[in-house]
């Protein structure tokens, strides 16, 4: 009997500087650490991905421009100006002809939304980000911003807006000939890199993906 509790004692003694010598070399948490409550551990890379998607659409430049749009109708099929227009050595279809001078507000910036985890890397106080190239992301043409300098012949309010809708698509191409998207780029990163700035990351590197 005393000599089983003799060996039960010298196993316990064992096993014990067994254990102090793994933690000594950490090889196995200390008691303190396993019956101390766990870290949370955060992943900092989709709480900035929801900050910078608040920005969501970031309006970089705001550029305002005017465009010239016209239409014409030909002559009513069988009508006595059909049958001028045959004969005379000059066009008349200037007779029923719509001009129209259209002033647009176009806004060119980053959908900012659009951006996934994939294109964000965090390590440390470093981050690298990779942001949507821009668009634009709306054209505004008022009523009041729409002058009437022709207007001949009976036009429809579905042929007016036709003609509004080219209008808009001539102030798209302008703009995209213009470079304002290659200058909104620009300008919307130095807002993202100067806002992470301030989230207090210090290895900033922002580009705008392909």
């Amino acid at each position: 009997m005393i000599k089983n509790i003799r060996q039960l004692l010298v196993g316990l003694v064992i096993l014990a500087g067994g254990y102090f010598l793994a933690v000594s070399f950490n090889l196995l948490p200390s008691f303190s650490k396993i019956f101390s409550a766990a870290p949370v551990i955060i992943d900092d890379t989709p709480i900035l991905i929801k900050e910078v998607r608040q920005i969501s659409e970031m309006v970089s430049i705001t550029s305002f421009d005017e465009v010239v749009v016209s239409s014409h109708k030909p002559a009513p099929a069988g009508s006595a100006r059909q049958l001028i227009e045959l004969v005379s050595p000059a066009p008349l279809y200037s007779l029923d002809r719509l001009v129209l001078v259209i002033k647009g507000k176009i806004m060119v910036g980053t959908d900012l939304a659009q951006l996934s985890n994939r294109q964000v890397y965090i390590q440390g106080d470093s981050v690298s980000m990779q942001i949507p190239p821009a668009r634009i992301l709306d054209i505004i043409v008022n009523p009041s911003d729409t002058e009437t300098f022709i207007e001949k012949g009976d036009w429809s309010p579905a042929e007016v807006n036709e003609l509004k809708m080219n209008a808009r698509e001539k102030l798209r191409a302008r703009a995209i000939e213009k470079g304002l998207l290659k200058k909104a780029d620009e300008q919307s990163l130095l807002v993202i890199s100067n806002f992470l700035r301030m989230l207090g990351y210090k290895k900033i590197r922002v580009v705008t993906a392909p």
